[in-house]
C-alpha cells in the first residue's frame, strides 16, 4: 500500500445481515511426501475427485477433472501424474497455457518432493539430464501446450498427457492451425487478387481501401467455401511465397498446407485469419498417442466448449465439489465508478467523468478523478483488457510512469511480482497469470472478452450467435476477475470500467450461470458503488485493508447474498452440449476432405438446433451442409446437388434478419426472395431521386441539412435529421404523435425501426424510465396502425453519444432493444448521401435496370433496410454483442 492518508470511514450498504458460514475444507490426517514448504494433507475435495479417478477413470481415454481456482488443482494433477509414473511406468506430460505456469507448476512439484522438470523454450536449450529422465519415466515433463501442438513435437511420447488450465484451452490449441495475416504485409492485398472473380469485387475496395466507402473496424467477413476450393492453387501461390522460411508464420502455413481447401478464411481491414473451425487435433500423434488425456480446468462448462477447443469427443467429467460452489477462492470487490454519484459536498477533490472519442464505450475522464483516487490506494495494480490500446490508455490516464509499467509476459509478470510498485497491463490474459497474496491486490477491468480472434468476432457480431460463445465469455470474465485472488484466503479489489463490462455484469442473463459467490460479490458491488465519489474511495480502502468496518459490514452483506444465490445453466448449454459431438465429427471429415461425410454430419449439428436463440448457429450449419455437399457434388456423389441447394434454402430461411450469408452465398436468382423490407427500400429511393429529389440542387440541400442536423446534439434539430434520414433510407419516415413515444419511426413492408434519440446525454446514465418507455415504442405503433403485431426482426433503437446504462435497467430491457451511438447514425447518413449520389447518375441516363442498378449500389453502401438493421444492433442493452 502506498503511504496515503486514510480516507474518511466508509458508509456501507445495509441489505439484509444473515451471516452464512462458509464451508471450511477438512484436513485429512495423511500426510503426503513432501519439502519442509510443501502441503502435508489434502483437502476433503481433493480426496473425492481423487477417489473418483481411481474408481471409475483410470482407463478412460479421456477425462476431465473440475476444481475451482484455489482448490488445489495443481497438486490434485500431479498427484494423479507421478501415480501413473510410478505405477504404470509411463511417461508424463503436464502441459500449461504459459511458460510462467509451467514454472509454477514445476516449482510446486518440488515443493511436494515430485520428481518435474521444466521443458519449456527451445528444445535445444534443455538439459539432456532432464530429458533422460522424463524418457525413462523417472520424472515428470512440465512444458508449455506449444511444445505438443508443434510440427514436429519432441515431447511425442508422452503415455500420460494432462493439460492444465484447460478452460483456457482454445486458442492455444488452435492457433497451431490458425494463420494470421496483417493488414502491413503484402500478402494481405495480394489474397484478395488470388481470390480474383470467385468474392464479390468490392470486397477488396472495402477491405483494402482508405476512402469513405471502405468498411468499419467492426466489420470481419467470412468468404464462400467455393471460392476457396475454386481458386486454391492461387491461394496456395501466394502464401508459399509470403512467408520466410523459419518464420513463425511459414509454420503456421506448414500445419494448414495439405488441408487448406478445408480451411474457413475470414477477413477484416486488420487482418486475415485462415483456420478450421475445430483444431484437427485426431491426427496429431503427440496428442493422439497418449493412453489418456487428462484436462485440469477451473470450469468445465456446460455446452461443450471442452471438445471443441480439443477436438475430442467424448471426454468423461469429473464435477468440482458441491460445497466449493459458496466458498470461492478468495474476496473481491467489485468497484463500478460509473455508477458513483458527484456530490459537491464531499467531493470537492473528485471530477466527474467525461468520454472521450477514442475508445468505444470506456469513459476515461480527462480530469483527476475517483478512478485515479482509487488506484492511488495500492501500489501495485493490474489493468486487465481484451484490447492492449485500451490497458496503455488507461495507465496513461492513471499517470503510470514508464519505470513502473509491465507489459505482461512470462518474464515480466516474475518482475512485477517482486516489484514494490508497478502497473501490469495485461490484454487478452484471462488465464496464466496467478498474482497471489501481495503481489497485487488491485485490478481494474475493461471490456466484454467477447473476441480473442476473428472467428469469435464474426460468431459475435457477424453471426449474431452470441449465445453459442456466452460459456466462453464467461469463462473469461470469471477467470480474468479471479488473477489476484488465488486461494481463499486470498482478497483483491476489482474495478470495472466502462459501460460495456459494466453492462454486462449488470445483465441476470450473463451473471445467473457464474458461481454464487461471484454473483454475490458483483451484486454487492453493484449496490455499494451507488454512492459518492468520496464514499466509494472509502469503502475500497476498507476492502483492501480488511479492516473492521469491512468485516463487519461488508462480510455479511456478500454473505446474506451469496445465501439467496442460485446457478443457473445458459438456456442453450444442453443443447450445444449435444451438438459438440457433431461438429468434431463434421470438422474432421471435412479436413480429410470427406465432404459427403462432412455434410451428413453437419445436417446432424442443424437439426439438433432447434431452438429460436440458436437459429443464428443453425443458419452457419446449414451453409456449411450446403456447401460440403456442392463439393460432394463435384467429386461425383449423386443427389449431391439438390441436396446443396435444398439446405441453402434452409439457411438462408434462418439466417433472415441478418446479411453475412447473402454476402457469403447469396441464391441463384432463381430461388431468392428478395426481402420485402429491402424491395420496398428500392422501390421508395427510385421515386424520391425522380421525384422530390429530382433537382440537383434540392438534393444537396436537403442531403448537407440533414448531415449538420445529425452532426450536431440539440434535440429538435437531431430528431428532425433523424426523420430525414428514414426518407433517404426509402422509409416511410415520421415522428410518431403522441405522448412517449418514439422520436422518430422507420417502417418498410415487414420491418420496422424506431429511434429514441437523447443526443443532448453525452454522460449520464440511461434510466430505468427511459428503457420501459422504449420498450414499448413498437407495441404502440401496432397499435396505432391497428395490427396486433410488429413485424418479425423489428427493432428499437436508443441513440445517444454515451452507452452507459443504469444497472437496474438491464434486466428489464426487451431484446428488441438497442443502444447506437450517435456516430453510427451519422455514419449511415453519409452511407445513405454517397449511394444516393453514385445512383442518380445511372437514372438520369435512362437506365432500364434502375431497380437492380439501385439494389447493388444500396448494396454496396450498407444501406439496405436489412443492412442498416445491422449496423443498429451491435449494442443490445440486455445480452451481449
Amino acid at each position: 500500500m502506498t503511504n496515503v492518508p486514510r480516507p474518511a470511514r466508509p458508509v456501507f450498504p445495509t441489505p439484509g445481515r444473515s451471516q452464512v458460514a462458509a464451508a471450511t475444507p477438512e484436513i485429512l490426517f495423511g500426510e503426503l511426501p513432501r519439502r519442509r514448504d510443501g502441503v502435508g494433507a489434502l483437502w476433503s475435495h481433493q480426496v473425492d475427485q481423487l477417489r473418483d479417478y481411481q474408481r471409475d477413470h483410470l482407463d478412460t481415454l479421456d477425462i476431465a477433472l473440475e476444481l475451482p481456482t484455489g482448490s488445489g488443482k495443481t497438486l490434485v494433477g500431479l498427484l494423479v501424474g507421478e501415480w501413473r509414473r510410478r505405477s504404470l511406468g509411463q511417461r508424463v506430460v503436464y502441459a500449461c497455457p504459459t511458460r510462467q505456469l509451467a514454472l509454477q507448476v514445476a516449482e510446486a512439484a518440488a515443493r511436494q518432493g515430485i520428481d518435474a522438470h521444466a521443458l519449456i523454450d527451445s528444445h535445444r536449450s534443455w538439459d539432456p539430464r532432464q530429458v533422460t529422465t522424463y524418457t525413462r519415466s523417472q520424472s515428470i515433463a512440465v512444458t508449455t501446450y506449444s511444445h505438443i501442438f508443434n510440427s514436429h513435437s519432441h515431447l511425442a511420447d508422452a503415455k500420460t498427457l494432462i493439460f492444465d488450465d484447460a478452460h483456457a484451452a482454445e486458442g492455444y490449441v488452435a492457433e497451431a492451425w490458425a494463420l494470421e495475416v496483417e493488414r502491413s504485409s503484402t500478402v494481405y492485398h495480394d489474397l484478395f487478387d488470388a481470390f480474383g472473380d470467385a468474392i464479390d469485387p468490392q470486397l477488396a475496395t472495402r477491405m483494402g481501401g482508405e476512402g469513405a466507402d471502405t468498411s468499419t473496424a467492426h466489420e470481419v467477413r467470412l468468404l464462400p467455401l467455393s471460392a476457396v476450393h475454386q481458386r486454391h492453387g492461387e491461394i496456395d501461390s501466394i502464401l508459399d511465397a509470403g512467408f520466410a522460411s523459419g518464420s513463425d508464420a511459414r509454420f503456421r502455413f506448414s500445419m494448414l498446407r495439405a488441408n487448406l481447401a478445408s480451411c474457413l478464411f475470414y477477413v477484416s481491414r486488420a487482418g486475415w485469419y485462415i483456420r478450421p473451425m475445430i483444431p484437427p487435433t485426431f491426427e496429431h500423434a503427440a496428442y493422439t498417442d497418449p493412453a489418456q488425456r487428462i484436462y485440469l480446468s477451473a470450469t468445465l462448462g456446460e455446452a461443450g466448449e471442452l471438445e471443441r477447443a480439443f477436438g475430442r469427443s467424448p471426454i468423461a467429467r469429473i464435477p468440482s465439489p458441491a460445497a466449493w460452489e459458496r466458498t470461492g477462492s478468495g474476496r473481491r470487490f467489485f468497484v463500478f465508478p460509473d455508477l458513483a454519484e458527484f456530490d459537491p459536498a464531499t467531493d470537492l477533490t473528485v471530477v466527474e467523468a467525461t468520454a472521450p472519442d477514442e475508445l468505444d464505450g470506456l469513459e476515461i475522464p480527462d480530469e483527476p478523478t475517483a478512478l485515479q483516487r482509487l488506484a492511488e490506494l495500492a501500489a501495485k495494480r493490474l489493468v486487465l483488457t481484451q484490447r492492449r490500446p485500451t490497458a496503455t490508455t488507461i495507465a496513461d490516464h492513471l499517470g503510470v510512469p514508464s519505470s513502473e509499467r509491465f507489459v505482461a509476459s512470462d518474464t515480466s509478470v516474475t518482475a512485477f511480482k517482486a516489484a514494490a510498485r508497478g502497473t501490469l497491463i495485461a490484454a487478452n490474459r484471462y488465464d496464466g497469470m496467478d498474482l497471489a497474496d501481495q503481489s497485487c491486490r488491485f485490478m481494474i477491468m475493461a471490456e466484454v472478452p467477447t473476441a480473442s480472434h476473428l472467428q469469435d468476432r464474426f460468431l459475435s457480431g457477424k453471426l449474431r450467435a452470441s449465445d453459442v460463445l456466452a460459456e466462453r465469455i464467461r469463462t473469461r470474465v470469471v477467470q480474468g476477475a479471479g488473477r489476484c485472488t488465488r486461494g481463499p484466503q486470498d482478497w483483491a479489489v476489482v474495478v470495472i470500467l466502462g459501460e460495456e463490462l459494466l453492462r454486462y455484469l449488470s445483465d441476470n442473463d450473463n451473471t445467473q450461470s457464474m458461481p454464487v459467490e461471484l454473483q454475490a460479490e458483483i451484486e454487492f458491488g453493484l449496490l455499494a458503488s451507488t454512492t459518492s465519489y468520496s464514499n466509494l474511495v472509502a469503502l475500497t480502502h476498507s476492502a483492501l485493508e480488511q479492516d473492521e468496518d469491512w468485516r463487519r459490514l461488508g462480510e455479511p452483506a456478500i454473505a446474506d447474498a451469496r445465501a439467496r444465490g442460485v446457478r443457473t445453466a445458459q438456456p442453450l448449454a444442453a443443447a450445444l452440449a449435444d451438438s459438440a459431438a457433431y461438429e468434431v465429427v463434421a470438422w474432421r471429415h471435412a479436413w480429410l476432405g470427406d465432404w459427403d461425410t462432412a455434410a451428413r454430419a453437419a445436417v446432424g449439428v442443424m437439426e439438433g438446433l432447434t431452438a429460436a436463440a440458436a437459429r443464428p448457429y443453425r443458419a452457419l450449419w446449414a451453409y456449411f451442409a450446403s456447401s460440403w455437399f456442392s463439393l460432394a457434388a463435384s467429386a461425383g456423389t449423386p443427389g449431391a446437388t439438390a441436396r446443396a441447394a435444398e439446405l441453402l434454402k434452409l439457411a438462408h430461411a434462418a439466417a433472415t434478419g441478418t446479411v453475412w450469408l447473402r454476402e457469403v452465398q447469396p441464391l441463384p436468382p432463381e430461388a431468392a426472395a428478395p426481402e420485402q423490407c429491402d424491395q420496398d427500400a428500392i422501390t421508395r429511393i427510385l421515386a424520391l431521386l425522380g421525384g422530390p429529389l429530382r433537382s440537383s440542387s434540392t438534393f444537396g440541400s436537403r442531403a448537407q441539412t440533414m448531415l449538420g442536423q445529425l452532426a450536431q446534439s440539440d434535440a429538435g434539430p437531431y430528431e428532425v435529421g433523424l426523420v430525414e434520414l428514414g426518407r433517404f433510407l426509402g422509409a416511410d419516415s415520421f415522428k410518431p404523435a403522441g405522448q412517449g413515444r418514439a422520436d422518430a419511426a422507420w417502417v418498410w413492408e415487414d420491418l420496422w425501426i424506431t429511434l429514441e434519440a437523447k443526443s443532448e446525454q453525452t454522460t449520464q446514465r440511461l434510466s430505468m424510465d427511459y428503457v420501459r418507455q422504449a420498450n414499448t415504442h413498437l407495441d404502440s405503433m401496432a397499435a396505432d396502425k391497428g395490427v396486433d403485431e410488429w413485424p418479425a426482426d423489428s427493432v428499437s433503437t436508443v441513440v445517444a453519444p454515451s452507452l452507459l446504462v443504469d444497472p437496474d435497467a438491464v434486466p428489464i430491457a426487451a431484446p428488441h432493444l438497442h443502444l447506437s451511438g450517435t456516430d453510427v447514425i451519422l455514419d449511415i447518413a453519409h452511407d445513405a448521401h454517397r449511394a444516393l449520389s453514385a445512383l442518380r447518375p445511372g437514372l438520369a441516363s435512362g437506365d432500364v435496370q434502375a431497380s437492380d442498378l439501385a439494389a447493388r449500389t444500396l448494396w454496396d453502401h450498407k444501406v439496405l433496410p436489412t443492412q442498416v438493421r445491422e449496423r443498429l444492433t451491435r449494442n443490445p442493452i440486455r445480452g451481449t454483442r
